[in-house]
C-alpha cells in the first residue's frame, strides 16, 4: 500500500479538476465517481509464504488520466513489450537499439503544436534510407510530464 500512497493523492487532485467539469457538464458524475473510489479496494491472491502477490480484482477507474491507472497501464504496456522482445530475438534473430530523444519543456498551449512536429520529425527519421535499412520496425512511446512552473 505504501506505494501508492503518493499516487492515490494525486487522484485526488484529478478528482478536484473534474468536479469542475460535472458542474459544466463535460464529465459525469458516474465519471467522477469512479476516479474518487479508484483503487479503494484490491483482492490479492499470493502464493502459500505469501511471498508473492498479485492484485487479482480491484476497483479501478480506467480514466487515462488517473495516476494509479496510467501507472498500472505503463507496467501492463512494459511487460507485453518485453514479451514481444523476448520473443522476436529468440525466434526471429532481431536486435534492438532503444533511443530516447528528449526536447525542452514547452507552455502548454503550444504541445499540440510541438507533439505534430515531434510526429512529423519522427516520421521523417524513420523514412531516410539509411535508417530504412537498419530499422525492420518500431515500438515508440511518448511521455509527457508537467511542471509547475
Amino acid at each position: 500500500m505504501v506505494k501508492s500512497t503518493k499516487k492515490k493523492r494525486r487522484n485526488g487532485v484529478l478528482a478536484y479538476f473534474m468536479e469542475k467539469l460535472v458542474s459544466e457538464d463535460v464529465v459525469s458524475e458516474n465519471t467522477l465517481k469512479l476516479i474518487r473510489e479508484c483503487n479503494t479496494f484490491m483482492m490479492m491472491v499470493a502464493d502459500e509464504n505469501l511471498e508473492k502477490k498479485k492484485q487479482h480484482k480491484g476497483n479501478t477507474c480506467k480514466n487515462r488520466f488517473c495516476p494509479i491507472c496510467a501507472w498500472k497501464k505503463s507496467r501492463k504496456d512494459a511487460l507485453a513489450l518485453s514479451v514481444m522482445m523476448a520473443y522476436l530475438k529468440q525466434e526471429e534473430k532481431k536486435e534492438f537499439i532503444f533511443v530516447t530523444l528528449t526536447a525542452p519543456n514547452v507552455p502548454a498551449d503550444e504541445l499540440e503544436d510541438e507533439i505534430k512536429g515531434y510526429n512529423h520529425s519522427f516520421k521523417k527519421l524513420m523514412e531516410r534510407k539509411e535508417v530504412k535499412k537498419i530499422a525492420k520496425g518500431y515500438a515508440r512511446k511518448l511521455e509527457i510530464t508537467y511542471n509547475e512552473e
